[in-house]
This record gives C-alpha cells, structure tokens and sequence, in this order.
C-alpha cells in the first residue's frame, strides 16, 4: 500500500468529510422515498420491511452526521478550514464512479445494490489512510489519536449498511416507494420545496459557524442552531413525502 505524506492524508480526509456529506443526503432521501415516518394514510410506509427501512435510513443518516462532524473536528484541529462541500461521485476500488447526487426514481429501485457499493467504497478510502496513522504514522500526539479513532471509525460503513440491507428486496418492489417525484406540481408544493433547501441552508450555515467559533459557549450556541434547523427540516420532509415529494437538497 502506497505511504501517504501528512498532507496526502488531509487532503484525503477533506474528500472524506464531502463523501460524508453526501451519504447523509443519500440516506435521508431513502428514509423520504420509503414513507419517512408517516402513517400508512399519510403517506407513510404500507408494509413492516417500507417501515423498518425507512427507520434504518434515518437512523444511518445520524450516523453519518457523527462521522462528518469527527472528521471536521479532526481536519479543523490541524488548521484546516471546516470542509462542508459535498461530493458528487465515488469510485470504488475497481475504477466504477458511483454518482451521489440525491438518488432519483431510476436509481431509488436500486438502493440496496448501489448503498451497499457507496459502503464498501467509502471504507476502502478510510483503510487506504490506515497506515498514516499506524505502521507509517505521519502524526503524532493528541493528532495521532483523533486521526486514528476518525479513520477506525470510518471504515465500518459497510457493517452499518448491511441492517438495511437485510430489510429490503433487492431490487426494491415499486410498492414501497412512496415518495419519488422530485418536480413540483402546483406552486405550494414549489414553495414547501424552497422551504427544504432554505432549512438545508441553514443547517449548513450554523454547523460552519458551530466548528469554526473557538469559543465553545458561542459554539454550543450554533450547535443549539443547527438542531433546531435539523428538526425544522425534518418537519418539512415529512409534509414533502406527503404530497410523493422528494426533498431536493439543493447546495446553497
């Protein structure tokens, strides 16, 4: 495996964080497409696997938010700005480019074979940094230590992803889709639609703020912000899949 300098590795890690960026983009639209958590007559899931699925989505979407907020805690400790873009493409270990932008109704249908494939390939990144951080350490100290737990971490996203994958067919019965259009069809669902990408915004906005303010009261305070627009969002996606909406998670 080739040695990886200091920088090679932060540069790396910067990706990391935009890759992880991106799975929770993908993760929240499965729970969305699935029926979120939503009554039967709402919109929600029809069947126990629709339920636990869309569960479970949610539920690796959180997950994801942990590993982006360690590695954005990890890069900005060594000096590095807080890296909040989000990536658009993948590729695994055989040269395949796996698009990530938010799944559409072709790919949806697809989710169990494609997670699964973003999984193992996000893990083949972080092991590809292991030796940085063990038998060829590039750091040292406290840095070492939080590298090391960020990258041991982050190589387990495949094991989290195969909960969801024993839920769900493969390909997925079009009868557990409840929520694909992406294109509004009236101007309130184009306005719930603005609303998704402003509360998406604004999440954005207070977790830069929240890594970036040294002093910690006034970064709990962005934190307290960015919850708050989380749950402000959550509540929207839930009136999105109502009306068989996607949210669109559109970059500000």
């Amino acid at each position: 495996m080739e040695q990886l300098t200091r920088e090679q590795v932060l540069a790396e890690l910067e990706q990391l964080a935009a890759i992880e960026h991106a799975l929770i983009v993908e993760y929240l639209s499965v729970s969305c497409a699935l029926g979120h958590d939503l009554e039967s007559a709402e919109g929600g899931p029809t069947s126990t696997e629709g339920r636990d699925g869309a569960a479970a989505a949610f539920a690796l979407a959180q997950i994801e938010m942990f590993h982006l907020a360690a590695v954005v805690r990890a890069l900005v400790s060594v000096g590095r700005p807080v890296p909040l873009a989000r990536a658009s493409i993948i590729s695994t270990a055989g040269g395949v480019q796996i698009d990530l932008g938010p799944p559409d109704v072709e790919q949806l249908p697809q989710l169990v074979d494609r997670g699964g494939a973003i999984a193992s390939a996000v893990d083949d990144r972080y092991l590809r940094l292991l030796p940085a951080v063990t038998t060829a350490p590039v750091f040292e100290g406290d840095q070492l230590a939080d590298l090391r737990s960020v990258i041991d971490a982050g190589s387990t996203h495949h094991d989290g992803f195969v909960g969801l994958q024993d839920m769900l067919p493969d390909p997925l019965s079009p009868d557990l889709l409840r929520a694909t259009r992406r294109q509004a069809s009236d101007s309130f669902e184009q306005r719930l639609l603005d609303i998704s990408d402003r509360t998406y915004a604004s999440v954005l906005a207070a977790m830069e703020e929240r890594f970036t303010q040294e002093d910690l009261f006034v970064a709990g305070g962005f934190r307290s912000l960015a919850i708050a627009a989380m749950e402000t969002m959550n509540e929207v996606h839930r009136v999105l899949v109502q009306r068989g909406l996607l949210p669109p998670f559109t970059l500000p």
